[in-house]
């Protein structure tokens, strides 16, 4: 132990004239504050915190790093948006903390996960026929594995780049709008 301290000892007493200029203090009270919103945003989505709650541990946050800007909420939940998952509560924030208009972003989801749908759909069908038709194999009990088809993977890819285009352009116009 005595070792430890003394290498600590030696540290410190060559660093103790170091200090951080304002702008690197700045940047680190900067990156503290986005560390504990990450957090935050994380407990809201976990539905640890409902929204009352979110909002004042928000203003006790801005109040301590002395923050008030939206934008760095706003990429925060921005940089969350996932096609494939739930995103209601993320869209509960940008509406009721940011004030924003979620419409035609909710819709960018809802036509995502109807394509996904009626492809997916077309595209089971397509297997379960071309098995009755090449293997004489049918029935009830036929589940086709789209998962595992390499040309529904690289149309879901497809699918998934288009509609992250569509996203982000309405991102885009989210935050100008702000």
């Amino acid at each position: 132990m005595g070792e430890i301290k003394s290498t600590l000892d030696l540290v410190m007493e060559k660093t103790k004239h170091l200090t951080l200029t304002e702008k690197e203090k700045t940047e680190q009270k900067y990156n503290e504050f986005r560390k504990s919103l990450k957090g935050l945003v994380q407990k809201f989505q976990d539905k640890l915190l409902n929204m009352e709650r979110f909002n004042k541990e928000l203003s006790i946050l801005q109040k301590n790093y002395n923050i008030s800007e939206k934008n760095s909420l706003l990429n925060e939940i921005f940089d969350r948006l996932d096609l494939d998952q739930d995103n209601t509560r993320l869209f509960e924030l940008l509406n009721k903390i940011c004030g924003l208009d979620v419409m035609k972003l909710e819709s960018v989801f809802d036509n995502y996960q109807d394509t996904i749908r009626l492809k997916s759909q077309k595209k089971k069908d397509e297997i379960k026929e071309n098995l009755a038709k090449k293997y004489f194999i049918s029935g009830g009990a036929v589940v086709p594995n789209v998962d595992a088809d390499g040309t529904w993977l690289a149309e879901l890819q497809d699918i998934r780049n288009e509609f992250g285009l569509l996203l982000n352009q309405e991102k885009s116009g989210l935050k100008v709008e702000t």
